[in-house]
């Protein structure tokens, strides 16, 4: 999960924001069933307004797993990290610190639940190493053993409901690296896991698995 950096509220959100949130509490408390939708601005839709925010902020990859690159023409891209049909979270539906460019891995992993630990990449004081590691050999992710219990707790709670170490992902990474050392564009953004390239192909990686360190 790569640090990231929240760009400012998007001006569709400033000017619509209060309003679509108003209009999905209002329609969830009258029937608590009521599907969700993308409410419209100027003949667009408000997923359509912020993917390019979005998908700016991880320069196009899935802000949790990192894969790269996502379809988002006809999946659904845009991660409510706080679930939007959780009675608890109503009102965050459009709050801009709340989405996410995602996958559709990751997201059928979550699905709409919620923990108090999950990690969210743009925390001021979010850094890889301070919560995951890798082993290169096997593509595993995992907390880093030398983190405090209460941040080892959250790394796996964030590993378990995105789905971040499961076979398939694990499978990919190593691929992905196979192919990035055969390369002559090493240019970074343009591949997917992109901590996992980055810190494997450093010259003799210890013991095959990245330094953990303190946190």
């Amino acid at each position: 999960m790569r640090k990231q950096t929240r760009p400012p509220v998007p001006a569709i959100l400033q000017k619509n924001g209060e309003r679509w949130t108003r209009q999905w509490v209002e329609l969830r408390g009258k029937n608590p069933i009521a599907a969700f939708q993308w409410y419209q601005a100027d003949g667009m839709s408000a997923r359509t307004w912020l993917l390019p925010h979005l998908k700016d902020m991880t320069q196009g990859h899935c802000a949790f797993c990192d894969c790269f690159p996502l379809d988002d023409r006809s999946k659904e891209p845009i991660e409510h990290f706080k679930p939007k049909s959780d009675a608890r979270f109503y009102a965050e539906a459009y709050s801009w610190q709340n989405l996410y460019y995602c996958c559709d891995c990751c997201q059928s992993s979550k699905r709409e639940r919620w923990d108090d630990r999950l990690l969210r990449p743009d925390a001021d004081d979010y850094s890889f190493t301070k919560y995951f590691v890798f082993d290169y050999t096997t593509g595993e992710i995992r907390a880093n053993s030398r983190a405090s219990v209460e941040d080892q707790s959250r790394a796996e709670t964030t590993i378990a409901l995105y789905g971040l170490d499961l076979s398939e992902k694990r499978l990919a990474r190593r691929l992905e690296l196979r192919k990035w050392q055969r390369s002559v564009d090493r240019r970074l953004d343009e591949w997917a896991y992109r901590d996992y390239l980055d810190t494997a192909s450093r010259p003799s990686p210890p013991s095959q698995t990245v330094q953990e360190q303190p946190a």
